[in-house]
């Protein structure tokens, strides 16, 4: 198979996947206790306890007195057309309601995935080069802490002092330096201890190799050598993890906004599911998903291009 065919399929699996979990979603909701059409009402109309009328009426104008069956199908021949509705909440087309959201995590993810994986090769890069030494070992404590430590605890531990004490940034807003640094901490934080480890064995594996070795007893300078020879080796293990790194980013960064009160796609959906807001709920668990595995899927077609070459050469 051929380097687009391993990626189409990974992609079809991955739009597959997506459509099973929005599917578990969406009967998930439709089975949870009390009355959906009661509760939109509510959110959306009367901000209190509604009256059964009102309900009635919310019921009717969303096709929620369907049955079940008749509503899944309406959904699922609707999103083939990529047609993802409108939000029971807020009126809106689901994609304009989510897209200040996705757009918000995405800067975030963005961000927080650059700085922290520079952070880890440069550690990890350090302890390669000198394995056993003080640095090694201090940088290995250090790392095996912000592994174990939730990503939770540290957003907490930074609000609690470099917002409430040290007023250095602000839970308020969207944009700005002032709002991102700090949930781009957290995260770098956290992606940078184990990812670091697993940058540095890459480095010491690849570095203690025969051919390395019978190079650098021939005189070939050390860095020359590691940049002509070693970094090829040394990234195939790195790009293996990285789908680890994109499934700790998904994850992490919903309980990260939560914490930081960022209203990106995690803020979203939490409230899409205290609202019961079914479509929105669908269309973001659907963006969460895809984006993970098709960040499997590309960076699985990566490792085997490299993984060729390698072979060929």
């Amino acid at each position: 198979m051929t380097h687009f065919s391993f990626l189409f399929r990974d992609l079809i699996l991955a739009l597959v996947v997506a459509l099973l979990v929005a599917t578990v979603c969406f009967w998930a909701v439709q089975t949870s206790p009390g009355d959906l059409a009661l509760q939109i009402a509510a959110k959306r109309y009367a901000g209190g306890q509604p009256s059964r009328e009102l309900a009635d009426v919310v019921r009717e104008a969303h096709g929620l007195d369907r049955p079940v069956w008749v509503q899944y199908g309406d959904w699922l021949g609707r999103l083939f057309l990529l047609d993802f509705g409108h939000s029971l909440i807020s009126g809106k087309p689901v994609l304009e309601a989510i897209a200040p959201f996705v757009q918000n995590s995405l800067r975030l993810i963005l961000w927080g995935f650059l700085a922290g994986t520079g952070v880890a090769v440069i550690l990890g890069f350090l302890c390669g080069r000198m394995p056993g030494s003080r640095i090694d070992l201090a940088i290995t404590v250090l790392s095996a802490v912000l592994a174990t430590v939730p990503s939770f605890l540290l957003g907490v531990f930074l609000v609690r002092y470099f917002i409430v004490d040290w007023r250095l940034g602000t839970l308020t807003g969207n944009s700005g330096w002032m709002r991102l640094w700090l949930p781009v901490l957290t995260i770098t934080l956290a992606l940078s201890g184990p990812l670091s480890r697993v940058v540095r064995n890459a480095v010491a594996e690849v570095r203690a190799q025969p051919y390395m070795l019978h190079a650098l007893m021939r005189g070939v300078p050390s860095n020359q050598l590691f940049l002509r020879h070693g970094v090829r080796n040394a990234t195939l293990p790195v790009l293996n993890y990285l789908p680890v790194i994109f499934l700790f980013l998904v994850y992490d960064v919903i309980v990260i906004e939560t914490v930081f009160n960022y209203r990106g796609i995690g803020w979203a959906l939490i409230d899409a599911v205290k609202s019961r807001d079914i479509p929105v709920m669908q269309c973001l668990v659907l963006v969460l998903v895809t984006f993970y595995l098709t960040a499997a899927a590309l960076t699985e077609a990566v490792t085997q291009m490299l993984y060729r070459q390698e072979v060929q050469r």
